[in-house]
């Protein structure tokens, strides 16, 4: 019997890889999108 793990930001039952992003379990698309939007942003104008 395999324990379903809800994703913490979209809510969808994580299948395969389970990620964890400050302390929340996530699937693997929230965690790319977290991981990219904690990027710090350059601007493409200046060099």
């Amino acid at each position: 019997m395999e324990t379903s793990i809800k994703c913490g930001k979209c809510g969808k039952p994580i299948s395969g890889e389970v990620y964890e992003f400050k302390g929340v379990k996530i699937c693997e698309d929230c965690y790319l999108d977290e991981v990219i939007a904690s990027q710090p942003k350059s601007c493409a104008m200046r060099r």
